[in-house]
């Protein structure tokens, strides 16, 4: 911190600049000096993850896709294609699923999370934050090119995914940040027109997640661990079941996948048609990296669940330190 200048600082200014310490190698965390100050100890973390498979034969979590280091997946609607998030890099790739055709799509410094495929395939939709720190919803060609915002608006659009058509997309205002969160509803953007309207009866719900079949929207409340359902037949909302997490259709439509917290920590589903609930897979023990570690959790078409299994280290280290 800037103090008193030495007699030499004045003489050699850059002697009162910062100087670096570490090299690089692995990000250095919660630095500390021993009580002599001869020493600086650092945490040394390495952030890398395996992706994994929840198999329900051997009810355990296999690697999936050669156990790459990957977040935030979605498969096109055809189930040919997978788009992810590489970790802890956060650049947007796309792949067969088998892993083959590996196309980077994204460029630091560019962020990007939750990205979703278009219903035709050629487009996918997701939540970047640039290098100027702008938080907003882009759109980006399946085949390559420069995203470019979903809207003309401010940005903000949190977990945002298309209508069954493609020609909207839906997304709610981020309860984190708001001074109101009673306040914070879901809202519908037209692509072509740019006409914004609010979801009927959306206020204090938030990250919505629209049904394969465009007739129910799930949601979660802000007020607790709820999750609510929207149905456009009947324009009305009903309470679901308690959970969390960003949410998950099955392709169908029939099953709504959910995170249940707490000590027997799982993969839940509910049935929508009568609200039957069933655990999918324990997540007991599973320690989950990635951006959203957590909260996000991925499913394959075949209805498996997916999660970014931790397989990175964090070790403390000594630095020898002169004055």
């Amino acid at each position: 911190m800037p103090g008193k200048p030495s007699l030499l600082g004045k003489l050699i200014p850059s002697l009162e600049a910062p100087a670096r310490v570490t090299n690089g190698q692995l990000s250095s965390l919660a630095p500390a000096f021993s009580p002599d100050g001869r020493k600086l100890f650092v945490i040394g973390q390495q952030l890398r993850g395996e992706l994994e498979r929840f198999d329900a034969r051997t009810a355990e979590f296999v690697p999936y896709l050669g156990g790459i280091s990957a977040d935030f997946l979605n498969f096109s609607r055809d189930g040919q294609w997978v788009a992810y998030v590489a970790y802890p890099e956060q650049t947007l790739w796309k792949s067969r699923v088998d892993g083959s055709e590996r196309m980077q799509l994204t460029m630091p410094p560019m962020q990007v999370m939750v990205p979703k495929w278009s219903p035709d395939g050629r487009e996918i939709l997701f939540y970047g934050v640039g290098g100027g720190k702008e938080q907003r919803a882009y759109i980006i060609s399946a085949s390559g090119g420069a995203p470019r915002p979903a809207s003309a608006g401010s940005g903000g659009e949190m977990q945002s995914n298309w209508s069954p058509d493609g020609a909207s997309i839906m997304y709610s205002d981020f309860p984190f940040f708001s001074q109101e969160p009673g306040k914070v509803a879901i809202h519908l953007l037209d692509l072509k027109t740019q006409k914004v309207e609010t979801l009927p009866g959306s206020a204090g719900y938030f990250a919505p997640c629209w049904s394969p079949d465009g007739k129910y929207v799930a949601a979660m409340a802000v007020d607790g661990q709820r999750l609510v359902l929207f149905d456009f037949k009947a324009h009305a909302w009903t309470e679901l079941v308690k959970g969390w997490g960003l949410l998950k259709w099955s392709q169908d439509g029939l099953y709504l996948y959910y995170l249940r917290y707490g000590p027997e920590s799982a993969v839940m589903r509910v049935r929508v048609s009568d609200r039957q609930v069933e655990e999918v897979a324990s997540l007991k023990g599973v320690r989950q990296a990635g951006r959203l570690a957590g909260l996000e959790f991925g499913m394959t078409p075949e209805g498996d669940p997916i999660v970014l299994r931790d397989v990175g280290t964090q070790e403390i280290y000594s630095l020898d330190w002169k004055r």
